[in-house]
Protein backbone atom coordinates (compact mmCIF):
# COMPACT_ATOMS: atom_id res chain seq x y z
CA UNK A 1 0.00 0.00 0.00
CA UNK A 2 0.87 3.57 -0.91
CA UNK A 3 0.74 6.51 1.58
CA UNK A 4 0.20 10.19 0.38
CA UNK A 5 -1.02 13.43 2.65
CA UNK A 6 -3.38 15.61 1.59
CA UNK A 7 -4.30 18.99 3.22
CA UNK A 8 -6.62 17.54 6.00
CA UNK A 9 -6.42 14.87 9.02
CA UNK A 10 -6.75 11.90 6.94
CA UNK A 11 -4.38 10.23 4.80
CA UNK A 12 -5.42 8.75 1.46
CA UNK A 13 -3.86 4.85 1.26
CA UNK A 14 -3.75 3.29 -2.74
CA UNK A 15 -4.23 -0.52 -2.92
CA UNK A 16 -3.19 -2.41 -5.63
CA UNK A 17 -5.55 -5.49 -6.47
CA UNK A 18 -3.93 -8.96 -7.73
CA UNK A 19 -3.09 -8.70 -11.43
CA UNK A 20 -5.60 -10.87 -12.16
CA UNK A 21 -8.51 -10.22 -10.30
CA UNK A 22 -11.21 -9.28 -12.08
CA UNK A 23 -14.89 -7.88 -10.89
CA UNK A 24 -17.46 -9.20 -13.23
CA UNK A 25 -20.18 -7.14 -14.63
CA UNK A 26 -23.40 -6.72 -12.83
CA UNK A 27 -25.18 -9.18 -15.07
CA UNK A 28 -22.45 -12.17 -14.45
CA UNK A 29 -22.67 -11.30 -10.50
CA UNK A 30 -23.32 -14.18 -8.35
CA UNK A 31 -22.65 -15.49 -4.83
CA UNK A 32 -19.19 -16.73 -6.13
CA UNK A 33 -18.52 -13.69 -7.67
CA UNK A 34 -19.50 -11.61 -4.61
CA UNK A 35 -17.14 -14.46 -2.46
CA UNK A 36 -13.92 -13.69 -4.83
CA UNK A 37 -14.92 -9.72 -4.94
CA UNK A 38 -14.44 -9.39 -0.48
CA UNK A 39 -11.69 -12.03 -0.82
CA UNK A 40 -9.47 -9.76 -2.70
CA UNK A 41 -10.79 -6.85 -0.36
CA UNK A 42 -9.31 -8.85 2.99
CA UNK A 43 -6.23 -6.69 3.09
CA UNK A 44 -8.25 -3.44 3.86
CA UNK A 45 -10.87 -5.61 5.96
CA UNK A 46 -10.55 -6.00 9.73
CA UNK A 47 -8.00 -9.33 10.50
CA UNK A 48 -9.92 -12.33 11.47
CA UNK A 49 -9.35 -13.60 14.87
CA UNK A 50 -8.47 -17.32 14.81
CA UNK A 51 -10.98 -19.30 17.35
CA UNK A 52 -10.82 -23.49 17.04
CA UNK A 53 -14.07 -23.40 18.73
CA UNK A 54 -16.51 -25.76 16.27
CA UNK A 55 -19.40 -24.13 15.00
CA UNK A 56 -22.46 -25.11 16.29
CA UNK A 57 -25.61 -25.86 13.89
CA UNK A 58 -29.32 -25.39 14.73
CA UNK A 59 -32.30 -25.58 12.26
CA UNK A 60 -33.18 -21.83 13.69
CA UNK A 61 -32.44 -18.79 15.55
CA UNK A 62 -35.43 -19.76 18.10
CA UNK A 63 -33.26 -22.96 19.02
CA UNK A 64 -29.98 -20.88 20.66
CA UNK A 65 -31.90 -17.90 22.20
CA UNK A 66 -31.09 -18.58 25.54
CA UNK A 67 -27.39 -18.25 24.42
CA UNK A 68 -27.79 -14.38 24.51
CA UNK A 69 -28.66 -11.31 25.88
CA UNK A 70 -28.93 -9.41 22.96
CA UNK A 71 -28.98 -9.81 19.49
CA UNK A 72 -27.75 -7.28 16.61
CA UNK A 73 -30.03 -7.86 13.93
CA UNK A 74 -28.98 -7.42 10.21
CA UNK A 75 -31.58 -6.63 7.64
CA UNK A 76 -31.41 -7.54 4.72
CA UNK A 77 -30.68 -11.37 4.33
CA UNK A 78 -32.02 -11.47 8.18
CA UNK A 79 -35.53 -9.65 8.25
CA UNK A 80 -36.44 -9.47 4.90
CA UNK A 81 -35.42 -10.11 1.22
CA UNK A 82 -36.80 -6.91 -0.83
CA UNK A 83 -40.23 -6.50 -0.07
CA UNK A 84 -41.07 -9.75 2.26
CA UNK A 85 -40.22 -10.42 5.29
CA UNK A 86 -38.33 -14.27 6.13
CA UNK A 87 -40.62 -16.14 7.15
CA UNK A 88 -40.24 -17.27 10.95
CA UNK A 89 -38.41 -14.24 12.09
CA UNK A 90 -41.65 -12.33 14.03
CA UNK A 91 -42.49 -15.37 15.86
CA UNK A 92 -38.80 -15.68 16.95
CA UNK A 93 -38.04 -11.89 17.37
CA UNK A 94 -41.36 -12.05 19.95
CA UNK A 95 -39.61 -15.20 21.71
CA UNK A 96 -36.78 -13.61 22.07
CA UNK A 97 -38.55 -10.21 23.73
CA UNK A 98 -40.63 -12.47 25.86
CA UNK A 99 -37.12 -13.39 27.29
CA UNK A 100 -35.86 -10.17 27.46
CA UNK A 101 -33.38 -10.06 25.09
CA UNK A 102 -32.47 -6.60 23.57
CA UNK A 103 -32.89 -6.43 19.73
CA UNK A 104 -30.93 -3.77 17.80
CA UNK A 105 -31.57 -3.74 14.15
CA UNK A 106 -27.86 -2.82 12.31
CA UNK A 107 -27.82 -2.05 9.18
CA UNK A 108 -25.41 -1.27 6.62
CA UNK A 109 -28.52 0.48 4.28
CA UNK A 110 -27.76 4.42 3.83
CA UNK A 111 -29.67 5.78 1.81
CA UNK A 112 -32.27 6.55 3.97
CA UNK A 113 -31.94 7.47 7.08
CA UNK A 114 -33.18 5.02 10.64
CA UNK A 115 -36.51 6.29 10.81
CA UNK A 116 -37.12 5.35 7.28
CA UNK A 117 -35.83 1.82 7.84
CA UNK A 118 -38.16 1.53 10.85
CA UNK A 119 -41.10 2.12 8.86
CA UNK A 120 -39.95 0.15 6.28
CA UNK A 121 -39.95 -2.75 8.51
CA UNK A 122 -43.39 -1.76 10.10
CA UNK A 123 -45.12 -1.48 7.12
CA UNK A 124 -43.76 -5.04 6.80
CA UNK A 125 -45.32 -6.03 10.09
CA UNK A 126 -41.82 -5.98 12.32
CA UNK A 127 -42.40 -3.25 15.15
CA UNK A 128 -39.37 -1.48 16.34
CA UNK A 129 -38.64 1.65 18.44
CA UNK A 130 -36.25 4.41 16.68
CA UNK A 131 -33.86 3.50 19.04
CA UNK A 132 -33.54 0.01 18.10
CA UNK A 133 -32.53 0.42 14.85
CA UNK A 134 -28.70 1.65 14.11
CA UNK A 135 -27.65 2.38 10.29
CA UNK A 136 -24.81 3.25 8.37
CA UNK A 137 -26.22 6.11 7.39
CA UNK A 138 -26.22 7.02 11.16
CA UNK A 139 -22.87 5.80 11.83
CA UNK A 140 -21.13 8.40 8.95
CA UNK A 141 -23.20 11.39 10.42
CA UNK A 142 -21.77 10.75 14.26
CA UNK A 143 -18.39 9.86 13.00
CA UNK A 144 -18.29 13.15 10.46
CA UNK A 145 -19.82 14.88 12.96
CA UNK A 146 -16.62 14.35 15.66
CA UNK A 147 -13.80 13.60 12.52
CA UNK A 148 -14.72 16.65 10.41
CA UNK A 149 -13.26 16.58 6.93
CA UNK A 150 -12.23 19.31 5.14
CA UNK A 151 -15.38 21.15 3.69
CA UNK A 152 -17.63 21.16 1.70
CA UNK A 153 -18.46 17.97 1.25
CA UNK A 154 -20.46 16.10 -1.16
CA UNK A 155 -23.04 13.88 -0.94
CA UNK A 156 -23.67 10.97 -3.51
CA UNK A 157 -26.36 8.71 -3.67
CA UNK A 158 -28.91 9.49 -0.94
CA UNK A 159 -32.53 9.44 -1.81
CA UNK A 160 -34.25 10.68 1.87
CA UNK A 161 -33.82 13.77 3.56
CA UNK A 162 -30.75 15.91 3.51
CA UNK A 163 -27.67 14.88 4.95
CA UNK A 164 -26.29 17.30 7.30
CA UNK A 165 -23.14 17.23 9.39
CA UNK A 166 -22.82 20.36 11.74
CA UNK A 167 -21.06 22.84 11.42
CA UNK A 168 -19.86 21.41 7.84
CA UNK A 169 -21.30 22.39 4.56
CA UNK A 170 -22.87 19.63 2.54
CA UNK A 171 -23.78 19.58 -1.39
CA UNK A 172 -26.24 17.07 -2.84
CA UNK A 173 -24.66 16.59 -5.84
CA UNK A 174 -27.50 15.02 -7.78
CA UNK A 175 -28.57 18.64 -7.47
CA UNK A 176 -25.70 20.24 -8.99
CA UNK A 177 -23.62 18.14 -11.43
CA UNK A 178 -20.88 20.99 -11.50
CA UNK A 179 -20.19 21.62 -7.83
CA UNK A 180 -17.88 18.06 -8.31
CA UNK A 181 -14.75 19.60 -8.43
CA UNK A 182 -15.20 22.17 -5.87
CA UNK A 183 -15.71 19.65 -2.95
CA UNK A 184 -12.92 18.74 -0.64
CA UNK A 185 -14.68 15.33 0.25
CA UNK A 186 -17.13 13.33 -0.58
CA UNK A 187 -19.79 10.82 1.02
CA UNK A 188 -21.21 7.66 -0.83
CA UNK A 189 -24.53 6.74 0.81
CA UNK A 190 -26.13 4.34 -1.86
CA UNK A 191 -26.35 3.28 -5.18
CA UNK A 192 -29.88 2.98 -6.07
CA UNK A 193 -29.71 5.12 -8.87
CA UNK A 194 -26.15 4.72 -10.20
CA UNK A 195 -25.45 4.36 -13.32
CA UNK A 196 -21.17 4.29 -15.60
CA UNK A 197 -22.35 8.25 -16.38
CA UNK A 198 -21.97 8.67 -12.27
CA UNK A 199 -19.30 5.83 -11.81
CA UNK A 200 -16.99 7.91 -14.51
CA UNK A 201 -17.94 11.80 -13.01
CA UNK A 202 -16.86 10.53 -9.41
CA UNK A 203 -13.66 8.46 -11.10
CA UNK A 204 -12.55 11.50 -12.98
CA UNK A 205 -12.77 14.47 -10.04
CA UNK A 206 -11.03 11.97 -7.46
CA UNK A 207 -8.09 10.97 -10.60
CA UNK A 208 -7.32 14.63 -11.19
CA UNK A 209 -7.67 15.64 -7.62
CA UNK A 210 -7.67 12.80 -4.33
CA UNK A 211 -9.94 13.63 -1.93
CA UNK A 212 -11.27 11.37 0.93
CA UNK A 213 -14.00 9.64 -0.14
CA UNK A 214 -15.92 7.67 3.10
CA UNK A 215 -18.61 5.22 1.81
CA UNK A 216 -21.14 4.66 4.46
CA UNK A 217 -22.75 1.17 2.87
CA UNK A 218 -19.28 -1.66 2.35
CA UNK A 219 -21.75 -4.50 1.38
CA UNK A 220 -20.71 -5.63 -2.05
CA UNK A 221 -24.71 -7.02 -2.47
CA UNK A 222 -27.84 -7.20 -1.26
CA UNK A 223 -29.82 -9.80 -1.73
CA UNK A 224 -33.50 -9.85 -3.47
CA UNK A 225 -36.16 -12.09 -4.03
CA UNK A 226 -34.65 -12.90 -7.48
CA UNK A 227 -31.52 -11.30 -7.74
CA UNK A 228 -28.71 -9.00 -6.19
CA UNK A 229 -28.82 -5.12 -6.21
CA UNK A 230 -25.46 -3.67 -6.55
CA UNK A 231 -24.39 -1.97 -3.42
CA UNK A 232 -21.23 0.79 -3.13
CA UNK A 233 -18.68 -1.32 -2.33
CA UNK A 234 -19.26 -2.75 -5.68
CA UNK A 235 -18.71 0.12 -7.40
CA UNK A 236 -15.61 1.33 -5.39
CA UNK A 237 -13.91 -1.57 -6.11
CA UNK A 238 -13.65 -0.83 -9.54
CA UNK A 239 -12.41 2.96 -8.72
CA UNK A 240 -9.12 0.95 -6.52
CA UNK A 241 -8.72 -1.20 -8.84
CA UNK A 242 -8.20 1.67 -11.75
CA UNK A 243 -5.85 3.39 -9.05
CA UNK A 244 -8.51 5.66 -6.66
CA UNK A 245 -7.49 6.07 -3.51
CA UNK A 246 -8.79 3.20 -0.84
CA UNK A 247 -12.10 5.06 0.92
CA UNK A 248 -12.67 5.87 4.23
CA UNK A 249 -15.80 2.59 5.53
CA UNK A 250 -18.54 3.29 8.40
CA UNK A 251 -20.67 0.05 8.44
CA UNK A 252 -20.13 -3.40 9.06
CA UNK A 253 -17.32 -5.16 9.30
CA UNK A 254 -16.09 -2.31 10.32
CA UNK A 255 -15.67 -1.22 13.87
CA UNK A 256 -17.31 2.42 14.24
CA UNK A 257 -20.44 0.69 13.73
CA UNK A 258 -20.16 -1.71 16.12
CA UNK A 259 -18.67 0.81 18.72
CA UNK A 260 -22.25 2.87 18.46
CA UNK A 261 -23.97 -1.00 18.24
CA UNK A 262 -22.97 -1.62 21.91
CA UNK A 263 -23.12 1.45 23.21
CA UNK A 264 -26.74 1.56 22.11
CA UNK A 265 -27.48 -2.06 23.44
CA UNK A 266 -26.22 -0.80 27.10
CA UNK A 267 -28.48 2.08 27.08
CA UNK A 268 -31.49 -0.11 25.80
CA UNK A 269 -31.03 -2.82 28.13
CA UNK A 270 -30.03 0.08 30.83
CA UNK A 271 -26.65 -2.95 32.01
CA UNK A 272 -23.84 -4.11 30.53
CA UNK A 273 -23.95 -6.89 28.78
CA UNK A 274 -20.82 -9.12 28.00
CA UNK A 275 -19.75 -9.24 24.53
CA UNK A 276 -19.66 -13.08 24.96
CA UNK A 277 -23.81 -12.68 25.16
CA UNK A 278 -24.49 -10.37 22.52
CA UNK A 279 -25.14 -12.22 18.96
CA UNK A 280 -24.58 -10.12 15.53
CA UNK A 281 -26.91 -12.19 13.11
CA UNK A 282 -26.35 -11.94 9.82
CA UNK A 283 -26.09 -13.59 5.89
CA UNK A 284 -22.45 -12.39 4.91
CA UNK A 285 -19.55 -13.51 6.41
CA UNK A 286 -17.16 -10.62 5.00
CA UNK A 287 -19.33 -8.11 6.96
CA UNK A 288 -21.60 -9.80 9.46
CA UNK A 289 -19.35 -12.62 10.60
CA UNK A 290 -15.84 -10.86 10.01
CA UNK A 291 -17.19 -7.49 12.33
CA UNK A 292 -18.68 -9.49 15.21
CA UNK A 293 -15.80 -11.50 15.23
CA UNK A 294 -13.17 -8.46 15.15
CA UNK A 295 -14.99 -7.23 17.77
CA UNK A 296 -15.14 -9.79 20.16
CA UNK A 297 -19.03 -10.60 19.66
CA UNK A 298 -20.66 -14.25 19.22
CA UNK A 299 -21.55 -14.24 15.51
CA UNK A 300 -24.40 -16.32 13.53
CA UNK A 301 -24.82 -16.43 10.06
CA UNK A 302 -28.48 -17.22 8.45
CA UNK A 303 -27.80 -19.55 5.46
CA UNK A 304 -31.52 -20.08 4.09
CA UNK A 305 -32.64 -16.73 2.70
CA UNK A 306 -29.52 -14.24 2.02
CA UNK A 307 -26.72 -14.18 0.29
CA UNK A 308 -25.74 -17.97 0.77
CA UNK A 309 -29.20 -19.09 -0.42
CA UNK A 310 -28.59 -22.79 -2.40
CA UNK A 311 -24.91 -22.16 -1.90
CA UNK A 312 -22.43 -25.13 -0.49
CA UNK A 313 -21.66 -22.65 2.96
CA UNK A 314 -19.16 -25.09 4.15
CA UNK A 315 -16.83 -24.52 1.34
CA UNK A 316 -17.13 -20.89 1.37
CA UNK A 317 -16.03 -20.95 5.08
CA UNK A 318 -13.11 -23.58 4.31
CA UNK A 319 -11.74 -21.04 1.36
CA UNK A 320 -12.34 -17.64 3.35
CA UNK A 321 -11.36 -19.34 6.78
CA UNK A 322 -14.09 -16.93 7.94
CA UNK A 323 -15.61 -19.51 10.46
CA UNK A 324 -19.24 -18.10 12.24
CA UNK A 325 -19.73 -19.17 15.94
CA UNK A 326 -23.10 -20.76 14.93
CA UNK A 327 -24.81 -21.26 11.70
CA UNK A 328 -28.92 -21.08 11.21
CA UNK A 329 -30.82 -21.85 8.34
CA UNK A 330 -33.72 -19.48 8.92
CA UNK A 331 -35.22 -17.61 11.84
Amino acid sequence: MENFNIKSEFVLEKFQFDQNFIIPSVKNMNTDSVINIYENMRDFFPKYQENNQEIILAPRLENILDNFDALLLDAYGVLNIGSSLIPGITKTLEKARQKNITLLVVTNGASNNSFKKRDQLASLGLEFSNDEIISSRETAEIFLSLNQPKGPLGVLGNVGNNFKIPNLSCFELEQDLDMFDEMNSFILLGTLHWDTVWQEILFNSLNANPRPLFVANPDLIAPHEKNFSMEPAYYVSHLIKNGIHLPFWLGKPFPTIFELAINRLNELSGRYIPLSRIGMVGDTLHTDVLGANSFGLKSILMTKHGLFKNADVGSVIRKTNISPDYIVESP
